[in-house]
């Protein structure tokens, strides 16, 4: 690959042409809690003669380069403290420590709407930026039942969560899919085991995290491959704190469905060494029991202005077991007074054992018959209401599929800071892997056909509830229940791996310097990222119909169903893993088993080259971060061409490279020392989803269809534009609004065509020319071809509030009380080449979360209320396209502070009970509805 080196190194080179020579004198030190072991981030630091501010980064430490010598006056400012103002001779390198209001040590973790002391963290932080950020101070992470980062952040201003199994999974930022926004771990881009950007977050556990930052506007020295922004997830280090630190947590959950206990246990350890070296450790570990009862629909369609189902229905049962476990070894050295060096690791191992039994009814649009002109019209003696549908049911199925998934995540990074006369220079070296395992699954099916053939008569489907389906009781739905009516209908056994690594090196440089009197600060750098994706799927399919599944039976039904109808307890998976290695050579499904074995294998490479330059300009109440980053992109994508009935696999291989100039402007303005504007604008490039773009063809001329991945797709590209306020009206509170809007090129949606309108960048060749000649003559024409394309224009607008509150500052009889709130509010369109105008795919419209709670004495209580709106979450057909209902979770905690070392808490975690809702176009139209019910839980916390 050739990149275009002397292009983007002439920015850097560029960009630091302009700094001068200043003075060496330099003003350095720390800003701590008044213990001088709590450093406190964000912390503004102003030179008063000077009129020069800088912010204390995360050990709590300042630098000024630059300065002349002389007498001084050094003001701190950090909300929730009185300033504090110290006079200081500088000559040559000078040192000046602070040290600001009471004693905030986190002895636990406490969330940012919690205690004064985090309120603040985070307050400060956010206030300091030059970004339009958000976080979550370290003292933020478990206050409330989270289980996972997932979890945490969907009380943070605009993000949302996607759930699975009632665990956040997916994360959003302002509604936007996770797939357009991007996450790290201490900066390192984290991979994902699916094949898709998106990344998961439901297998790192809070506990073993220090701080998440939010941002929200791109400056140039970050990665631009994002639309909605970036989530930084910080470890722990030895330097966030003075001396030695140990935290011990452990704690059960206990789940009204499941009604059993989940262990927990989490062990920090910290200490700093001759005050060089500081080393950091944690481990966290979790067995989570989830039971899920769950019913769906698989389509809808219209009839005479009724909807009927005209596919299947189905009960899930899913019982699940999630064991978690976390390690975090990170080590800091100060090599000497000008450089520090660190290594920080995290490995994740998550692995998910689940068993899943179905009841299905099948072919439910029997009620649909057609009448001598080939038009659909209800068949004789069925019926159909806006409530319900009367038909002859002719087949059922009993399914368990047993699979233990294996995920593992990966992240290593070497590097460190160097200061020499006023420059400064950061450095690393990462890698970074996920793997998704699926090597240990099997699915088996038992199909109860011709109902009608011996049981005759019709069954009533009554979905006057359309979150819950329920079926008439009588003859039919007794034979339904009886498991010797079933014979094996498939056996299949899985074997899939996903793997995705990174490896990346970065260098920045920066240098302050001054033209007249405003300084600026100058900064450029390369990175390099080598990412590889490989998906490789191997299935095996077998049948025998003569195995009954009597014999795979245990226990008759699912004890405390909350769903309609009676759910089986079986097939028993226990008994029908002894069908593993009971089939022979001439059971297996060849054609199946090569079809779904080959068609979604890829591989693919991509090398990303960046480079970037940029100054901070700090003009008065102005400062402006303005800059240019260039990323070029080179990708080579490898899929398979597969014909099902010829059992042939053929590698199809692409490649694709191209170049984004991406300009980014960043403006704070500080009114007043309480009142703050921020204006931003950011280019972004959003590369396809790796199962879009991988070049594969599933051609299925039975069912004269293809589904075939697109590598033409171009990068999604956007301009975004942020403009917000900020005012601090108390001693701890802040009251913030702000508008967004994305300007989009190139956003990529799911498309079915026929063949003949198959849009121009679809590329086709992989079909046999016989399939797509336009003669139909042996009933393997393909007529249709479904795939992803690019749409010319989308936008997506909202407007953002926030408010956090000490109430203490408001009147004295309220101190103790803290609230929060915030609501997001986004209208987003994009436009199919049909002409259908729809939203942005997983775009939530309304998103809130209010808290209030006590925090004084040894009690601590909070109450938290998270509001997710609806989204669109599939395209289907126009009223028809699947959604995610709104979503309301209550949570509540009590934490009693038995002395200066012991805390015990109460969690109460979705205590409404509130399901999981999908459904087609209208809620009335059930596609999908999960209940998980509440879940307690116990625990103690104890520091030293």
């Amino acid at each position: 690959m050739k990149f275009k080196l002397g292009k983007l190194a002439a920015v850097s080179v560029v960009s630091l042409g302009f700094a001068q020579i200043a003075a060496a004198d330099i003003l350095q030190g720390t800003v701590t809690d008044g213990s001088g072991e709590g450093a406190l981030e964000g912390a503004l630091v102003t030179i008063e003669e000077l009129d020069r501010t800088t912010s204390t980064g995360r050990f709590g430490d300042f630098r000024f380069s630059g300065i002349p010598a002389g007498e001084y006056d050094v003001t701190v400012s950090y909300i929730g403290a009185d300033p504090v103002t110290q006079s200081i001779a500088v000559s040559g390198e000078s040192t000046l420590d602070f040290r600001l209001g009471a004693d905030v040590r986190y002895l636990d973790n406490v969330l940012v709407v919690g205690s004064a002391a985090a309120q603040a963290g985070a307050i400060n932080q956010q206030r300091a930026s030059n970004a339009i950020i958000s976080v979550i101070d370290s003292d933020g992470l478990g206050n409330f039942p989270d289980t996972t980062v997932a979890d945490s952040l969907a009380r943070v201003p605009g993000l949302s969560i996607e759930t699975d199994q009632g665990e956040g999974r997916y994360v959003s930022i302002r509604g936007i899919n996770t797939d357009l926004i991007s996450a790290s771990i201490n900066g390192v881009r984290t991979p994902s085991p699916e094949d898709r950007r998106g990344v998961l977050l439901d297998g790192v556990p809070s506990d073993l995290l220090d701080g998440i930052e939010v941002q929200k506007s791109l400056t140039p020295n970050v990665d631009a491959d994002s639309l909605g922004g970036v989530i930084n997830l910080q470890t722990i280090s030895a330097f966030d704190r003075d001396g030695r630190f140990i935290r011990a947590k452990i704690e059960g959950a206990y789940n009204e469905i499941t009604e059993e206990f989940s262990p927990k246990a989490t062990l920090t350890y910290s200490d700093v060494f001759g005050d060089r070296l500081g080393v950091a450790l944690s481990v966290n570990y979790q067995d989570l029991r989830i039971e899920t009862h769950n019913n769906e629909a698989d389509e809808w369609d219209f009839i005479n202005g009724l909807a009927y189902m005209n596919d299947g229905y189905e009960h899930r049962w899913y019982g699940l077991n999630r064991e978690r476990l976390g390690l975090v070894a990170n080590f800091d050295w100060r090599l000497s007074d000008n450089t520090d060096l660190y290594l920080r690791t995290l490995f994740n191992n998550y692995e998910d054992d689940e068993v899943r039994n179905v009841l299905q009814f099948r072919d439910l649009d029997d009620i649909i018959d057609e009448d001598a002109n080939g038009d659909d019209i209800i068949a004789a003696g069925s019926s159909l209401t806006d409530t319900s549908a009367t038909f002859p049911l002719n087949e059922t199925q009993a399914e368990v599929r047993v699979r233990r998934e294996v995920r593992t995540i990966q992240t290593i990074a070497v590097g460190g800071e160097t200061t020499w006369d006023g420059w400064e220079t950061d450095y690393e070296v990462s890698y970074a892997y996920a793997e998704e395992d699926d090597s240990d699954n099997h699915d088996v099916k038992f199909r109860f056909e011709d109902i009608q053939d011996n049981f005759p008569g019709n069954v009533t489907i009554d979905y006057s509830n359309p979150e819950i389906i329920r079926f008439s009781e009588g003859t039919v739905l007794d034979a339904v229940y009886d498991p010797s009516n079933y014979f094996l209908d498939e056996f299949e056994r899985e074997f899939t791996a996903n793997e995705d690594t990174e490896y990346a090196a970065q260098f920045n440089i920066s240098r302050e310097s001054v033209f007249g009197e405003m300084p600026v600060t100058w900064q450029a750098g390369l990175k390099i990222r080598d990412r590889e994706k490989i998906r490789d799927v191997n299935v095996l399919i077998y049948e025998d119909d003569s195995i009954n599944l009597a014999g795979f039976v245990n226990n008759d039904l699912i004890s405390g169903w909350r769903l309609g109808n009676a759910q089986p307890a079986w097939p028993d998976p226990g008994l029908t893993r002894s069908l593993r290695g009971a089939f022979g050579a001439g059971d297996l499904d060849e054609e199946g088993s090569f079809f779904d074995s080959n068609g979604e294998d890829y591989k693919i490479d991509e090398q990303i080259l960046a480079g970037y330059g940029m100054g901070t300009f700090d003009i008065g109440a102005l400062t402006l971060v303005a800059g240019v980053r260039v990323e070029q992109s080179n990708v080579d994508l490898e899929g398979r061409v597969v014909l099902e009935d010829e059992l042939t696999a053929t590698t199809t291989r692409y490649s694709n490279d191209y170049t984004n100039v991406l300009p980014s402007v960043n403006a704070r303005y500080d009114f007043s020392d309480r009142l703050i504007g921020r204006a931003a604008y950011y280019a972004a490039v959003v590369r396809p989803a790796f199962g879009e773009m991988a070049p594969f063809f599933f051609i299925n001329d039975d069912r004269d269809e293809a589904e075939i991945g697109n590598p033409n797709l171009d990068p999604l590209e956007a301009d975004n534009f942020d403009l917000s306020i900020e005012f601090y009206p108390t001693t701890l509170s802040v009251l913030s609004a702000g508008i967004f809007y994305k300007d989009i090129s190139n956003a990529i949606f799911p498309a079915t065509f026929d063949t003949a309108d198959v849009p121009s960048n679809v590329d086709l060749s992989g079909i046999p020319a016989e399939l797509l000649n336009g003669v139909d003559t042996d009933g393997g024409e393909i007529e249709e071809v479904s795939t992803f394309i690019n749409v010319a224009s989308s936008e997506i607008y909202g407007i953002e509030f926030n408010y956090v509150q000490n109430l203490g500052d408001l009147n004295s009889a309220l101190d103790g009380f803290l609230v929060s709130g915030n609501l997001t509010l986004t209208e987003s369109e994009a436009t199919l080449p049909d002409g259908r105008e729809v939203p942005f795919l997983k775009q939530s419209d309304t998103i809130w979360n209010v808290a209030i709670g006590y925090d004084n004495g040894p009690w601590d209580l909070r109450v938290s209320a998270n509001y997710r709106g609806d989204y669109l979450d599939e395209l289907e057909d126009e009223n028809l396209d699947r959604m995610t209902n709104d979503r309301l979770l209550i949570e509540a905690s009590a934490k009693y502070r038995v002395n200066d070392n012991l805390q015990i808490y109460l969690e109460g975690k979705n205590l409404t009970d509130e399901p999981e809702h999908y459904y087609f176009g209208d809620e009335s139209r059930l596609s999908q509805y999960d209940e998980f019910g509440t879940t307690v839980v116990f625990g103690a916390r104890l520091t030293y």
